[in-house]
């Protein structure tokens, strides 16, 4: 994968830049969007693209972290509450209804790929169609727990002397749950927002940098034939869209 990664492209873009540079004033191109000057600005740009998604993986990758966290032992604490519950001398039917809570609690999956820390010439991981997938699995765990909780809370005979089994106490837990979700939405807002603008100077038709790099081979080629050395030079130079 590395060699075909968004920093590959910005890569051979620099090198393909520097052979172009070597050419002189032979280098003439009727097409303003990849003159030298054009050339080297869509250099800078792609470089603080791809830096931009950099620096937006650190805070999700933070809030993905802290979200795990904040979940860790949920359905442990859960088993408590149902066995508290069970044994408080709750009706039958409620108690099922307490565990019927519990099993879909243990049935929704809380796993969320994390983006991990860029890699030079390697594509950014996490596809932002995974979030939604994982945002809803974290947001049904604390669904059903304030479903539990709601039941406990309107139970009369639960009433546990263990602190952390509480209705207040389960309900700050399901507080913080909500929080940590939230941080996660709102880290990958600007995650997202960062790879549409990398994916957009790099990859959109006709003005994207591997398009326009498509073009100046097609340009030296026309300039110096297809068998010169100067062609030679850039032709070997691989762009590829990365998806």
């Amino acid at each position: 994968m590395a060699e075909t990664g968004h920093a590959r492209n910005i890569e051979h873009l620099n090198t393909m830049i520097a052979f172009v540079t070597g050419y002189g004033a032979a280098y003439a191109p009727s097409n303003a969007a990849i003159t030298l000057a054009a050339l080297t600005a869509k250099l800078t740009a792609s470089n603080t693209a791809l830096d931009g998604v950099t620096t937006a993986v650190a805070p999700y990758n933070a809030a993905t972290n802290a979200r795990e966290n904040e979940f860790v032992g949920i359905r442990k604490l859960v088993i408590r509450v149902v066995n508290s519950f069970a044994a408080s001398g709750a009706a039958k039917n409620t108690v099922e209804d307490a565990k019927s809570f519990k099993r879909k609690i243990d049935g929704a999956r809380a796993k969320v790929p994390k983006a991990k820390p860029a890699v030079p010439g390697a594509p950014t991981p996490v596809p932002p169609t995974t979030i939604s997938v994982a945002q809803t699995s974290y947001t049904q765990i604390v669904e059903h727990l304030d479903n539990l909780i709601e039941l406990c809370s309107g139970e009369p005979l639960y009433n546990p002397n263990e602190t952390p089994l509480k209705v207040v106490q389960l309900t700050a837990k399901s507080t913080a749950l909500k929080a940590a979700n939230d941080g996660v939405a709102t880290a990958f807002a600007p995650l997202s927002n960062a790879r549409i603008t990398r994916n957009d100077v790099l990859y959109a038709a006709d003005t994207g940098l591997v398009d326009l790099a498509g073009l100046v081979k097609k340009y030296v080629k026309s300039l110096y034939g297809g068998d010169s050395p100067q062609y030679k030079q850039i032709s070997g130079l691989e762009f590829r869209a990365v998806k």
